[in-house]
């Protein structure tokens, strides 16, 4: 019972200290003074509001502060007593809901509570603009360069789609006047076969932007006009949809509930304004589609000149970046970034390690605005894959959309021990089987992990596998599929550490998972999983964290009949060629070795010989 009083009272005491109100003498904060116009009841209206009153509300009697963006003011004009509520969106921007005139009994001064206790919970914000509005900059309310497709529901139903039309906003870097960056362009076509559509192009001065909720609302006045009930509008956007963007036609934002049920409606792309000349040429062999594991898991297409990095922030949204080749030194190359908004372009160096199975390993750097080689591509500024910590760092990958399966470093028939957070689980690949299985008694079960096919390509992973043998020492459980089935797409040895990438269909959560492995022993090998593709600096075959998800213990356990020979390849040279390995000796006439053919009679009369004195010894 006491400690549920004494958190009353810290609840009470944080609500007394939240809420501030003031009678008696009442002043108006300085933000919310001057001269403001707003559209109430179809008309236009224009307020002025100073220190100590309001038009046609009278003066003010008494101010509670909710939050520094949210106060509830009290006036009184003649025997009327108005609540209004004003939220301070921007310095240039207001809105506000307020009661009638409400009226008590001679000489009763009403409270600020009882007063707006008649103000309606959910009213409609009316949305005042001040006459004397201050430019703000845009960059916070809407950046980048896109080509739209528009509608408007009051005038016609279809949408006008034409190449021409564009919204530009872009930020000049370092221009000395500042009124550049506060303004945007919207270039309007007009579309055959809708009369409504017209030709135009509208400038609008940013006045502010501000949330509510998931929606993102920001308001604009139009330089090139005069009329007041035209020269102020809003604008709303959506954090999870910001391809499209909602317009109103009158001087009101309450009318903007959602971007596609606007009255005026937007559906963007996203263009880059400018264009690049390539000035080199990528390795042949980068041609294709790649996963970018460093960022996101982004779509990677690349040809010989061109670099295009796609990102899903979520779905149904997408990011993409351009990179144009410029300029190549041994293995590094200076590249043109045409950014996700389109603006400007800006250059960002890449070092290649030479490709490698279905493995690309890179670093890049710091985005510059100027281009010149030796600064872009100094060492210094290569800060991915970096712990600023310890200064160790690795190369981030790029991963084949569609890989290869190559001869897996590690091969064998293993039982294993694993620990972790994700161990390797029994199921049934393919789903329940049409018939039952014979019922095999199995004597002994084991995790197995097995790299036993002709070309040890799959790695076969089963969390309860019976080892039980015939009298003939062969495999009694021949229905048994492994629970897992993992391509190898490739391996290279970076850190003193041994990396694999292996790649599995019908893994949910991530197609591609990186592994460490070492070797402990002649028969004993150690491996940690990632828990997704992306290979963590410090994740190593000792434990689960710094990104491991499962730890194996494996030891070598290779049967009579199993036919599976172990083998192991630390990947020092990934560049090797598949058949490095088969070691082919020539023993041919026309050989610089000398030919076995002469030596062959001599040794055999000299074995003759020996052989026929010992026997006439014996005898």
């Amino acid at each position: 019972m006491d400690l549920l009083l004494r958190w009353c009272g810290c609840f009470l005491l944080v609500v007394c200290l939240s809420v501030k109100e003031s009678h008696g003498e009442c002043i108006v904060p300085a933000v919310m003074r001057g001269t403001w116009f707003s559209f109430e009841l179809g008309s236009n209206t224009i307020t002025d509001i100073d220190p100590t009153s309001m038009s046609r509300h009278g003066q003010c009697v008494a101010l509670k502060v909710y939050r520094y963006d949210h106060k509830a003011l009290l006036f009184k004009n003649n025997e009327c007593y108005y609540c209004v509520r004003f939220h301070i969106r921007t310095i240039n921007i207001l809105q506000k809901s307020a009661t009638e005139c409400n009226t008590y009994r001679q000489g009763y001064k009403p409270s600020l509570d009882e007063v707006c206790a008649e103000l309606e919970q959910h009213q409609a914000l009316v949305t005042m603009f001040n006459e004397n509005y201050v430019p703000k900059n845009c960059r916070s309310a809407i950046e980048g360069v896109w080509h739209f497709a528009y509608q408007n529901r009051f005038s016609f139903t279809g949408e006008c789609n034409h190449g021409e039309a564009k919204i530009q906003s872009c930020q000049e870097p370092g221009n000395q006047f500042l009124i550049a960056n506060q303004k945007f362009n919207i270039t309007f076509k007009k579309c055959e076969g809708i009369k409504e559509s017209f030709d135009g192009t509208k400038e609008f001065s940013c006045l502010g932007d501000w949330f509510v909720g998931k929606n993102h609302y920001f308001a604009v006045a139009n330089t090139k006009e005069s009329r007041k009930d035209e020269k102020y509008r809003c604008f709303v956007r959506n954090r999870d949809d910001d391809l499209y963007m909602g317009h109103s036609i009158t001087p009101e934002c309450s009318v903007l509930k959602t971007p596609e049920n606007s009255p005026f409606r937007f559906r963007m792309t996203p263009v880059k304004q400018e264009t690049v000349t390539p000035g080199c040429l990528l390795p042949k062999n980068f041609s294709g589609d790649w996963m970018n594991t460093a960022h996101m898991e982004a779509d990677v297409f690349i040809n010989q000149t061109h670099v295009i990095e796609t990102t899903y922030p979520d779905e149904g949204r997408y990011r993409r970046t351009i990179y144009v080749c410029r300029e190549q030194r041994d293995n590094r190359y200076m590249m043109a970034r045409l950014n996700i908004d389109g603006c400007q372009k800006d250059y960002v160096c890449f070092e290649f390690v030479p490709r490698h199975h279905n493995i690309i390993r890179f670093r890049k750097g710091l985005e510059m605005i100027r281009e010149d080689f030796s600064t872009v591509c100094s060492y210094i500024q290569f800060k991915s894959g970096r712990i600023e910590q310890n200064r160790e760092w690795n190369y981030n990958l790029m991963l084949s959309r569609d890989p290869v399966a190559v001869k897996c470093p590690v091969a064998g028939k293993f039982n294993f021990t694993q620990k972790g957070e994700l161990l390797f689980e029994t199921r049934i690949l393919g789903g329940v089987t049409k018939a039952p299985w014979d019922n095999i008694y199995c004597r002994e079960n084991i995790s197995d992990l097995s790299v036993c096919d002709q070309d040890q390509k799959e790695i076969w992973i089963d969390a309860h596998y019976c080892i039980s043998v015939d009298a003939y020492g062969r495999h009694m459980d021949i229905y048994t599929d492994p629970d897992y089935k993992l391509k190898c797409i490739g391996y290279w040895k970076e850190n003193l550490q041994s990396y694999l990438i292996t790649y599995d269909e019908l893994d949910p959560f991530s197609k591609y998972r990186c592994w460490v492995y070492q070797r402990a022993d002649l028969n004993k090998v150690l491996m940690s999983q990632s828990v997704g593709p992306f290979c963590n600096l410090k994740q190593t075959v000792l434990g689960t964290g710094n990104g491991a998800a499962v730890t194996l213990n494996m030891v070598e356990y290779e049967r009579e009949h199993d036919r599976c020979p172990m083998y192991f390849d630390d990947g020092s040279n990934p560049w090797k060629d598949p058949g490095a390995n088969v070691h082919v000796f020539q023993f041919t006439a026309g050989s610089h070795l000398p030919s076995p053919t002469p030596l062959l009679a001599p040794l055999t009369a000299a074995f003759i010989l020996l052989w026929v004195r010992g026997f006439m010894n014996v005898l």
